[in-house]
C-alpha cells in the first residue's frame, strides 16, 4: 500500500520548470513596467513638444487619443518583444540534440527533462551491484562455522557439507539453467551461487525426488533470507544474511559433517574479515522443524558459507572522482552489510576523508528526519538499505532545496525512482524500474550517469548562452524605443524591425547556440541549487553591460551628424542603424 502511493505521488517540478516559471515572471514583470513606463514617457512627449499639458489639451481630444493609441501600442509591442519566444524552441532543439547524442554512450532518455535536471544534481544516491561494481559476482570461496575453508570446487564432493550445501543452494533459489546452459531468473547473488553449483549438480536435484521443494519463501530486503520445504527428508532449507541466520542457530556443521556448537564471536570475526576484503558473504542452513513463513526456526542448523566477490568496476573508480569534482555528492546505497560496504567504498573511492559517514538501515530507522538532514553533507554510504530508506532520504534531500539522483534496479526502487528529480534506471532492471526512470542506463555503468550529467550541464550553459543573448537585444530595443523620441528620434526601431529581432533573430540564435557542443570544463563548475535563478548576479552585471553598450552605440549612430551626412535622408540612416543593431546583437 505504502509503495501503490508514493508511485502515485505528484512528480515534482524539475529544476528546469522551476527555474524558467521564475525567469519567466522576471521578464513578464519587466515587460508590463516597461510598457507603463513607454506610455507615460510618450505622453509627457507628446505634452512638451506641444508647450504643455494645458496646450497639448487644446490640441483636441482626437490628437490626444491618436498619442495614446501609438504609445500603447508601442507599449504592447515592447511587451511581446521582451519575451523571448525563441527559448522553447531552443529548448526543444537542444534537447531533442543531446538525446539522441546520449543514446550513443549508452544512455536512454526516456523524458526529456531528465537531461537537463542530471546537470544540475547536488547528490546522487548510487546501487552498488552492477554499476559502482561490475555486477558479475563469483563465489571465491566456502567456509565453515569453524573456520574452514574450501575452494569452490567443494560442490562436486560426495561429502555430507557438500550435499547439504547442493541442497541449500539448489532447491532454494529463484535462478535456473536453460536450455543453453547459461543461468537465467533470480537476482545476482543468487546466480553466482547457481553458477558454483553446476549444470550437471542443478539437473541431478531437479531429478531426485527426495529433493523435491514443497513451501518457498523467496529472498527479500526486508527478511533478508529466502527459505524452502523439502518434505521428502523432512528439513527447510535457508539461504540469507548471516547476522539472519545466527540470530537463531544454535549449532552448525563441521569439517565432517557433524552438528557441533560453534564459536559465535569467532565466526563472527571470520565474516567481519571477508567483508573487510570487500566479499559479500551468504550463510546457509537447515531445519527439522516446520515452514514458518518469514521466520526461521530456533533449531537451525548452520551448513555453511560462501564468499562472494562483486569487483569495482575500473571505469567507476576515475567516473566517481569527476563526479565528485563537479561537486556533486556521491552516496552509495547497498544491501550488504556495514563492513563489506566500507570496504567497496575505500575501493571505489567514495570514502577518503575523516569525518565521512557510514550508515546502517537500523541507523537510520533511529534518526528523526532533523537528525538525518543534519548528517547528509558527510553520509557516503547507506549499508544494509531498505527500499524505504531510499524515499526516505530522497524526500529529505530535497526538502533541503538539493536537486536529487536515485539510481536502480528492482519493483522496490520504482518509488525512489520516481520520487527523485532524475531517476536513473539500470537497463538490465525490471520494467516496473525503468518505468518509473527518467534516464535508463543501458549499459548499468556509472560513466554513463557522468556522460548525463555533462550533457545536462551543457544543456544548462547552452540556456543560458540564449538567455544572456536574448535579453541584452530585449532590454537594448526597450531602452532605445523608450528614450529615442527625447533625443528628437521617432521609431528608430519601427514595429517590423522589433517583429524581426523578436521574431528571426530569436528562432535562429537558438538554432545557432543549440547546437554548442558539450565541453568537460562544464564539469569543473560548481552544481546549481534547486531555487537558483537562471540569471545569476555575474551574468546579470554582463546583461546591463552589453545592453548599455548597445544603448550608447545606438544613440551615438542615430545622433552623430557626421554619421548622419554620410547617408541621403532618414529612412537610409534608419535602415542603416537597423542593419548595425542586428550586427552588433549577434556580437554580444
Amino acid at each position: 500500500g505504502q509503495m501503490a502511493s508514493e508511485m502515485q505521488a505528484r512528480e515534482p517540478a524539475s529544476p528546469l520548470q522551476v527555474k524558467l516559471a521564475k525567469l519567466a515572471d522576471q521578464i513578464s514583470a519587466f515587460g508590463y513596467i516597461s510598457g507603463i513606463v513607454i506610455v507615460a514617457l510618450y505622453m509627457m512627449f507628446f505634452a512638451l513638444r506641444a508647450g504643455g499639458i494645458e496646450a497639448y489639451v487644446l490640441l483636441g481630444w482626437g490628437q490626444v487619443l491618436v498619442d495614446v493609441i501609438e504609445a500603447v501600442s508601442l507599449a504592447i509591442l515592447i511587451i511581446v518583444c521582451a519575451v523571448p519566444e525563441g527559448l522553447p524552441l531552443m529548448i526543444s532543439i537542444v534537447l531533442m540534440q543531446n538525446t539522441s547524442r546520449m543514446l550513443s554512450r549508452g544512455v536512454l532518455v526516456r523524458r526529456a527533462v531528465g537531461i537537463e535536471t542530471a546537470g544540475a544534481l547536488n547528490i546522487l544516491f548510487s546501487d552498488k551491484t552492477g554499476t559502482i561494481t561490475g555486477g558479475r559476482l563469483s563465489v571465491v570461496e566456502f567456509f565453515t562455522a569453524d573456520g574452514t575453508v574450501y575452494g569452490a570446487d567443494l560442490l562436486a564432493g560426495e561429502t555430507v557439507l557438500a550435499a547439504q550445501l547442493r541442497r541449500a543452494i539448489g532447491r532454494n533459489t529463484a535462478s535456473m539453467y536453460d536450455e543453453s546452459g547459461a543461468v537465467v531468473g533470480g537476482n545476482p547473488t543468487d546466480q553466482a551461487v547457481m553458477y558454483a553449483l553446476g549444470e550437471k549438480n542443478c539437473r541431478a536435484l531437479q531429478a531426485d525426488e527426495t529433493s523435491q521443494a514443497g513451501q518457498r519463501q523467496t529472498f527479500n530486503s526486508v527478511n533478508k533470507f529466502s527459505q524452502a520445504e523439502l518434505p521428502a527428508r523432512g528439513i527447510v532449507v535457508y539461504k540469507g544474511a548471516p547476522e539472519v541466520l545466527l540470530a537463531r542457530a544454535q549449532y552448525a556443521l563441521d569439517a565432517a559433517g557433524n552438528v557441533v556448537p560453534y564459536d559465535a564471536d569467532a565466526l563472527t570475526e571470520t565474516i567481519n574479515a571477508y567483508a573487510a576484503r570487500a566479499m559479500r558473504v551468504l550463510a546457509f542452513g537447515y531445519s527439522a522443524s516446520a515452514f514458518r513463513t518469514n521466520e526461521v526456526n530456533a533449531d537451525t542448523v548452520l551448513i555453511g558459507f560462501a564468499a562472494i566477490r562483486d569487483d569495482v568496476r575500473p571505469e567507476a573508480r576515475a567516473a566517481i572522482a569527476e563526479v565528485q569534482a563537479a561537486g556533486i555528492q556521491v552516496v552509495m546505497v547497498t544491501g550488504d552489510r556495514r563492513e563489506t560496504a566500507v570496504a567497496i567504498a575505500r575501493d571505489a573511492g567514495l570514502l577518503r576523508a575523516d569525518g565521512e559517514l557510514v550508515l546502517t538501515s537500523s541507523d537510520l530507522a533511529q534518526m528523526d528526519d532533523a537528525a538525518v538532514q543534519r548528517v547528509l553533507p558527510q553520509l557516503r554510504v547507506i549499508a544494509r538499505a531498505l527500499p524505504t530508506d531510499k524515499s526516505r532520504i530522497v524526500r529529505l534531500a530535497q526538502q533541503m532545496n538539493l536537486v536529487v539522483g536515485m539510481t536502480g534496479d528492482g519493483v522496490n526502487d520504482s518509488p525512489a525512482l520516481r520520487r527523485a528529480d532524475v531517476g536513473f534506471a539500470m537497463g538490465s532492471g525490471t520494467e516496473a524500474a525503468r518505468d518509473a526512470g527518467d534516464i535508463v542506463i543501458l549499459d548499468d555503468n556509472f560513466r554513463s550517469i557522468k556522460d548525463a550529467i555533462l550533457y545536462g550541464r551543457t544543456i544548462y550553459n547552452n540556456i543560458l548562452k540564449f538567455c544572456r543573448f536574448q535579453l541584452v537585444i530585449n532590454i537594448a530595443a526597450v531602452v532605445v524605443s523608450a528614450l529615442a523620441p527625447f533625443f528628437g528620434i521617432m521609431e528608430p526601431l519601427r514595429v517590423t524591425h522589433l517583429l524581426f529581432i523578436n521574431l528571426v533573430m530569436d528562432s535562429l540564435g537558438a538554432i545557432m547556440l543549440g547546437n554548442e557542443p558539450a565541453h568537460e570544463s562544464y564539469m569543473h563548475e560548481k552544481p546549481r541549487r534547486r531555487d537558483a535563478s537562471i540569471i545569476s548576479p555575474a551574468m546579470s552585471v554582463q546583461i546591463v553591460c552589453m545592453g548599455t553598450w548597445l544603448v550608447l552605440l545606438s544613440f551615438f549612430f542615430l545622433t552623430d551628424t557626421r554619421i548622419a551626412a554620410v547617408f541621403d535622408g532618414k529612412a537610409e540612416h534608419y535602415t542603416a542603424y537597423f542593419l548595425l543593431f542586428v550586427l552588433a546583437s549577434l556580437m554580444n
